[in-house]
């Protein structure tokens, strides 16, 4: 029989760094149908309106570059990503050629969000939005410890944080309230909580901590607190699910 698909594999040869758990080949019809759906759902604005603006958080599915610009091992800054891109280089996608957050951008009638830490996020690219995503990341705040330098979940929103104080700096109060209002939020998590966690090693800490189906209810309690307490705004928000298990 044939190997079983890896759920990266739908984008690129990505995530090189993750050990290759056993992921059904039936992810790929579904993570296909996900990102259409959320594609229709973020609907590209009329041609007079301007395009709205798109915040990304999460892992590698959708980090475009931060971690570029941190001293990680979770790195996409070498070839073969980015063989497919436009410029054929690698960009810190962890994709062959563009990720989810560039297909939705393209819908939007936008360009894409730049990373957060890109010196190049000034002036008029904050109306843009902002990618937040860090590669390696989880739910839980001791996924990807092995990569040691990654923004957990806390900083990509002390981030945003961060990004609204300077868009208000650059647009004033009421049109950063008016963009952070009217943006699509996309978050891409839980992955690495399998892969890079519960089952990076044998006899993981996790894994003796928690049976897997009470591991499944944990993890999906400490995403309703994420989503619940530090994404509490009136905003579209999108969420992908990266988990690889189906039953």
């Amino acid at each position: 029989p044939k190997p079983p698909v890896p759920c990266i594999s739908i984008l690129s040869r990505s995530q090189a760094h993750v050990r290759r758990e056993q992921m059904g080949a039936a992810l790929v019809p579904l993570l296909v149908s996900v990102v259409l759906m959320v594609v229709a759902a973020a609907r590209a604005p009329a041609a007079s309106a301007a395009p709205r603006a798109f915040f990304v958080f999460g892992d590698s599915l959708v980090d475009n570059g931060n971690n570029n610009y941190l001293l990680t091992t979770a790195r996409a800054d070498a070839p073969p990503y980015g063989i497919d891109f436009p410029s054929h280089r690698a960009t810190g996608r962890f994709s062959n050629g563009l990720n989810i957050p560039d297909i939705i951008s393209e819908h939007l009638g936008a360009e894409p969000a730049l990373p957060y830490l890109s010196p190049e996020l000034r002036g008029a690219k904050l109306l843009v939005g902002a990618n937040f995503a860090s590669a390696g990341v989880g739910i839980l705040n001791d996924t990807g410890v092995q990569f040691v330098n990654i923004i957990r979940m806390g900083d990509q929103l002390r981030y945003f944080g961060e990004y609204q104080r300077k868009l208000r700096a650059f647009a004033g109060e009421e049109q950063a309230a008016r963009l952070v209002s009217g943006a699509l939020v996309l978050v891409t998590l839980g992955g690495n909580d399998f892969v890079n966690n519960y089952y990076l090693v044998p006899m993981s800490m996790r894994s003796r901590q928690y049976a897997l189906p009470d591991y499944v209810r944990f993890i999906v309690s400490e995403y309703r607190k994420i989503l619940a307490v530090s994404l509490p705004m009136n905003l579209q928000l999108m969420l992908l699910p990266n988990l690889c298990t189906l039953r």
